[in-house]
């Protein structure tokens, strides 16, 4: 389909991100040592492995160089993540481990940056991991953060909760982290603990982000909380569930309150959410040559979606992740069943959960979610089906809805269906997905407008005027049209979703 007109506007601001948003470690550390289990992870997270050897096709080729080589488009809007251990040594990785929560960079994982001394300096770990930290800004990424156990290393000598904490917080603001990831540990259930260290974060370490999970009573007084791990066959529905419940909550007073709702990137940019990236474009197999358990072959095709990433990270200079505000959300009465038959299990890994041959997954979630906005109309199509649909009016005054996929038997697609969406006051909206068309319906739409549209990987908007229909206050988008511009920037072999942007303009 003709993409219209081009023009000399860029839609895409030329600023850094603001969402706490960042790429995670985790699965790249699976990916380098050929899945060998959480130890052999945690052995792997090395500077030689994060920054590799320089050659860019041979450390591919192993899954090294992961700070060096991905995500260089999307890097200036994600902070990177050192996930579980950094602050483990090398084959110190016992279930319970006195090196966990030490928060000291290890020698033996990143010989180039620790100062040697006789003796534990807090100064001297500080100044490795500032160094540390330089190093990753200077491949351009917007900063760098870290996986927190939450339990205080018994190899302290500071006694309190809140002397340890204190000093944690104080050591990563002198050395310019950006992010914790407060994860599991001893303490990793308990409210006070988690509590106390946001608090104390306010006061220590101003520009850090601390990310908390698993206690939701500290959704309304987190920075942000993780809705925590899911499996990719079935990650749309187990997410859209756990947010019809963490987006019930009211953010306290003095609290950021957003959500980060893992690697659903599209579903982050239209409910106003953080990212935890951990897809990546290693594409293909484990070095070793068994199929990829996280990123299955057979279905999504996540590694080959990494410019859906980038899209999003983009449309977060626009409109950054909100706070939780449960009375201005809408969740669905109407909930949908996604499922998964699993055969030939010997062949395929389906999911990180050992499935047997023969199983029949089901999950639900809520055909709708929408925050600030009444929830979007969908009529099924020919099979009877609808895609899940989340929309938002972002603080900003901008809008964003987006298809999501669905996962039925072994299949994974998108119901192609005619949405309605009203958009209030708005002139901008984020639009992702899939759609037969999509009608926007608000106060911004005239007979005379023009009509813009860009994708969000690219630096141009094409009048699309003329390809659109306005009339009696609404505007209708064909589909094909939101496909060939939301796909146009695509990188080669990327198989990413539509992402774009829609401008309303009046005079």
């Amino acid at each position: 389909m003709k993409k219209g007109i081009i023009t000399n506007i860029n839609l895409v601001p030329d600023t850094v991100n603001t969402s706490p948003d960042y790429f995670c470690t985790w699965q790249v550390q699976l990916y380098r040592c050929n899945n060998a289990g959480p130890q052999g992870q945690r052995d792997v997270m090395t500077e030689e492995n994060m920054f590799g050897t320089g050659d860019e096709a041979a450390d591919r080729k192993v899954g090294r160089g992961w700070a060096q080589h991905l995500y260089k488009d999307a890097r200036r809007d994600l902070i990177y993540l050192l996930d579980d251990c950094w602050d483990v040594p090398i084959g110190g990785l016992q279930d319970i481990s006195p090196w966990y929560g030490s928060q000291i960079l290890m020698p033996d994982k990143f010989p180039s940056f620790y100062e040697p001394g006789e003796a534990f300096d807090g100064e001297r770990n500080t100044r490795s991991m500032k160094k540390l930290a330089e190093k990753v800004e200077s491949l351009g990424w917007r900063g760098i953060g870290g996986w927190i156990c939450v339990e205080k290393s018994p190899l302290s000598s500071v006694k309190t909760d809140k002397e340890y904490w204190t000093e944690r917080l104080q050591w990563a603001q002198k050395a310019g982290w950006k992010y914790w990831k407060l994860d599991w540990g001893r303490d990793c259930n308990s409210f006070d603990i988690r509590k106390l260290i946001t608090d104390l974060r306010l006061e220590h370490a101003p520009d850090l982000i601390a990310e908390q999970a698993i206690v939701h009573d500290m959704i309304p007084y987190s920075d942000i909380f993780r809705t925590y791990d899911v499996f990719t066959l079935l990650a749309i529905p187990i997410t859209l569930q756990k947010l019809a419940y963490d987006l019930s909550f009211d953010a306290a007073p003095g609290y950021l309150g957003y959500i980060n709702c893992m690697d659903e990137v599209y579903t982050a940019a239209a409910l106003g959410c953080g990212i935890d990236v951990t897809r990546h474009n290693m594409i293909g197999p484990l070095p070793d040559g068994r199929p990829d358990p996280s990123f299955p072959a057979l279905h999504r095709q996540l590694k080959t979606k990494t410019d859906e990433v980038t899209r999003t990270v983009r449309w977060h200079r626009i409109a950054p992740a909100f706070p939780v505000n449960g009375k201005d959300t809408y969740i669905d009465d109407n909930w949908l069943t996604d499922n998964w038959d699993v055969i030939d299990q010997a062949s395929e890994i389906e999911a990180w959960w050992k499935y047997k041959d023969g199983d029949h997954i089901e999950r639900k979630g809520p055909a709708r979610i929408s925050r600030g906005l009444a929830p979007a109309t969908v009529t099924p199509d020919a099979e009877g089906l609808i895609p899940y649909v989340v929309s938002a009016l972002h603080p900003c005054g901008v809008t964003s809805i987006a298809t999501l996929s669905r996962t039925l038997g072994r299949r994974f697609f998108t119901p192609i269906c005619d949405v309605e969406q009203n958009i209030k006051i708005a002139d901008t909206i984020g639009v992702f997905g899939y759609y037969k068309s999509l009608t926007l319906t608000g106060s911004a739409i005239r007979n005379t407008s023009r009509i813009l549209m860009q994708d969000l990987l690219d630096d141009k908007a094409y009048d699309v005027t003329e390809s659109c229909t306005i009339e009696n206050g609404k505007l209708v988008l064909p589909g094909e049209l939101i496909t060939s511009i939301g796909t146009s920037c695509n990188h080669e072999g990327d198989t990413s979703e539509p992402g774009l942007i829609v401008k309303i303009q009046n005079n």
